[in-house]
């Protein structure tokens, strides 16, 4: 599996590519900006909804607003076999292009 943290200037580049982005802040957060090509799935439903949404995926990116969130989700899929990683200092330390902005 690739290293449990991501750095935005590891996506920005190109070196590191997810299959799937998954966006764990509120859907008034997610609405105002969020990454391009990602899908809200809520902190509070997370864990009910995401292995249907993580299957077949190689690669699953996890964001949220200061990483913390993201990073505790990352270790919880990696438990379950998937190969997921965080986005290092959420949301609030991305300096690339957004959607809904």
């Amino acid at each position: 599996m690739s290293d449990l943290g991501v750095e935005g200037w590891q996506l920005r580049c190109g070196e590191w590519t997810p299959d799937c982005i998954l966006d764990l802040r509120t859907s008034d957060q997610y609405s105002r900006a969020h990454l391009s090509g990602s899908t809200n799935v809520p902190y509070n439903v997370f864990q009910a909804q995401s292995e249907a949404m993580v299957a077949g995926n190689a690669n699953v990116l996890l964001v949220d607003e200061g990483g913390a969130r993201a990073a505790e989700m990352a270790v919880w899929l990696r438990s379950r076999g998937h190969a997921a990683s965080y986005l290092v200092g959420g949301m609030s330390a991305w300096r690339g292009p957004l959607e809904g902005a």
